[in-house]
């Protein structure tokens, strides 16, 4: 397994794949801090400000029209009529309805900040504010692992790496004995952990560099145990998503089901579907609602992007006083089990 391993992060160090893969990656961070850095510029603030202030103003003109033409067409009705309205324009007024004062705070307001002499220095605690991140594991979370974004990368890579090994006959030149099976289903299992870490180290370090120069701090800087329980359960989630790819890939020789399977369950909108329906059931059936909090994509999506420390936290609804953190280790490590023994116990008995 150990010689077979090396062979294939040989082949994996001198592809493309991984580069590419990796280009991709630091061009999503790079291109995310860019517009990040963007919308909280001081003068992009300060722009923003003047154009909504200005289609306010343009609305209160429209409304001041409005009441133009409504008062030449009061002065043109009788006497009669004219009291029948001012008698029900007095009753609204006492009611609470108000019709010239909206207008006409509307416009003291603008007297007072008018949005001609707003500047970019008004706007520099907001945009301090909105450079400030509350902690790197939250930076890590909501931007790599809970939008789904990391996770469908890993299973795409693992994806197309398993299939290669069909499209170029690699497979034809292993022994495919009892034992030259185990070597390599666990060889290419094992190969899966290291891809996700590395995409998960890669992803961290990039995102930190391209975020400092970008101009944005950090509210808090996370423990040593916080920072390496996030990163254990982060990994073991994204190992348990590639298993899952790379067994997929094995069942049905295909490529594509593999990238299919990554785009849709990877990134967590099945999962998403799936957590609404049990949501929604569980109101009939509350059995079904304490499923949704032990869902892979829950874990990804949801536990995994609140802040290091709530990992540590009595998980909602668990039936035993365990942890978030708990939660999530226990549902990374049933899958990655899971894989491991189908890929082991049965795919073991075909002919690759």
């Amino acid at each position: 397994m150990f010689n077979l391993l090396k062979s294939d992060m040989y082949r994996l160090v001198h592809g493309k794949m991984l580069w590419v893969a990796t280009a991709v990656l630091a061009g999503c961070i790079v291109l995310c801090a860019a517009m990040m850095h963007w919308v909280s510029d001081p003068q992009f603030l300060c722009d923003a400000a003047k154009m909504s202030a200005t289609v306010t103003v343009t609305e209160a003109d429209e409304l001041d029209v409005a009441a133009d033409e409504a008062a030449r067409e009061m002065a043109e009705a009788t006497a009669e009529e004219r009291e029948r309205a001012m008698g029900a324009a007095s009753g609204v007024g006492e009611e609470g309805g108000v019709a010239d004062g909206g207008s006409a705070g509307f416009e003291a307001l603008l007297e007072f900040e008018d949005p001609s002499k707003l500047s970019a220095a008004d706007f520099e605690e907001t945009s301090r504010e909105m450079r400030t991140i509350d902690a790197p594991t939250f930076m890590f979370g909501d931007m790599l692992v809970s939008g789904g974004f990391l996770g469908a990368l890993v299973a795409v890579v693992v994806a197309l790496l398993i299939a290669s090994d069909f499209s170029t006959k690699f497979v034809r030149n292993l022994p495919m004995d009892r034992r030259g099976r185990v070597a390599y289903y666990g060889g290419r299992l094992v190969l899966v952990a290291v891809v996700a870490l590395y995409f998960l180290a890669v992803g961290c370090v990039l995102s930190l560099v391209a975020f400092l120069a970008a101009g944005f701090t950090f509210a808090a800087l996370d423990g040593a145990a916080e920072l390496l329980v996030f990163l254990g359960l982060s990994w073991l989630c994204l190992v348990a998503y590639g298993c899952m790819t790379a067994v997929l890939v094995w069942l049905t020789r295909s490529a594509g089901a593999g990238v299919a399977f990554a785009l849709v369950v990877a990134t967590g909108i099945a999962g998403t579907m799936a957590g609404s329906l049990l949501q929604n059931f569980g109101m009939a059936v509350p059995a079904l609602a304490a499923v949704q909090p032990w869902l892979l994509s829950t874990c990804m999506n949801h536990d995994l992007a609140l802040p290091a420390a709530s990992l540590l936290l009595p998980a909602e609804g668990a039936a035993w006083a365990i942890p978030v953190g708990a939660q999530v280790a226990i549902v990374g490590a049933f899958w990655v089990a899971a894989c491991t023994a189908l890929a082991l116990a049965v795919l073991r008995r075909r002919d690759v």
